[in-house]
């Protein structure tokens, strides 16, 4: 019993004193959300929406700021192959970015839209969605190449009625560029355009676009990484690589997954829970 006293204080130690670099721990995350994946604040609800990745269940959950689980809500006709980021619009609309595509052999993706979810969230324990299902303009093969694994989607914006997806990059000798692609953000079956692409930096484990978000009055972009966020702003329409491009280090290593703005100088973070490491809701000042 003394040892295992011993051990369980050792833990607690550890566990209290472990640095976060630059984040702001504000709490655990439940276990069930272990494969967490993508973030969504609405205005007029005090909770945090996020989900989790490929097959877990097709819901949304509502996190307090402390991380936990307040509310579930079942997207009935949503099965989660690979649920990868949440974004959504100024009118409550939350678009889910099924889009994962590890393997990049997806023939078919989909994004699934929940129009009023802002308001329907607080009322009801199960909802319906309507759905975009989309290739990609310059994917030909399925898989491609090993030297060209990059049509992966794990970012989701929403900007003047259109879906933007950023890609993590999976090419065999790495050469850190994320591919930007355009959709309606309508139901229906489109091709999506690839309209940009950027140069982030050259490690695969550092450096591959795993999160977005867009800013409540859409003049700044966060990019995620596992050990960095970039802030895009001053952009011309969709060129958002087009201004000024800061990078913050976060100080922490850790397979982040999802990232929203709390405010214009205040972003949330979550990772993944990985053996020692994530599994934490985070805040992270751009002061």
């Amino acid at each position: 019993m003394r040892t295992f006293l011993f051990f369980s204080l050792s833990l607690l130690l550890l566990c209290s004193c472990q640095d976060y670099g630059k984040l702001e721990k504000k709490g655990d995350l439940d276990r069930s959300l272990a494969e967490i994946s993508g973030l969504a604040v609405f205005s007029n609800d005090s909770l945090i929406y996020t989900a989790t990745d490929h097959g877990n269940p097709n819901s949304i959950y509502g996190l307090n700021p402390s991380g936990n689980i307040i509310r579930e809500i079942t997207i009935s006709n949503a099965p989660n192959e690979d649920w990868e980021d949440l974004t959504k619009d100024s009118n409550g609309t939350l678009y889910i970015s099924d889009t994962g595509n590890n393997e990049n052999d997806r023939e078919d993706q989909f994004i699934y839209i929940i129009p009023n979810f802002a308001n329907l969230a607080q009322q009801r324990e199960s909802l319906k969605a309507q759905k975009i299902t989309f290739t990609l303009s310059d994917q030909e093969n399925y898989p491609p190449s090993l030297k060209n694994l990059n049509f992966d989607i794990e970012a989701l914006i929403y900007k003047d009625e259109y879906l933007y997806m950023f890609t993590r990059n999976r090419s065999r000798n790495f050469d850190g560029i994320t591919k930007v692609y355009k959709l309606p953000a309508l139901p229906g079956t489109f091709e999506a355009e690839l309209i940009d692409e950027y140069y982030v930096c050259d490690d695969l484990n550092t450096c591959a676009i795993t999160g977005a978000d867009i800013s409540a009055d859409g003049s700044k972009i966060a990019l995620l990484t596992t050990n960095k966020v970039l802030i895009l702003s001053d952009f011309d329409g969709e060129r958002f690589f087009s201004g000024n491009i800061k990078t913050y280090d976060l100080g922490y290593n850790s397979q982040k997954e999802g990232v929203s703005f709390k405010n214009d100088s205040t972003l949330y973070l979550v990772d993944e829970r990985r053996a020692q490491t994530g599994g934490n809701f985070y805040e992270f000042s751009l002061d």
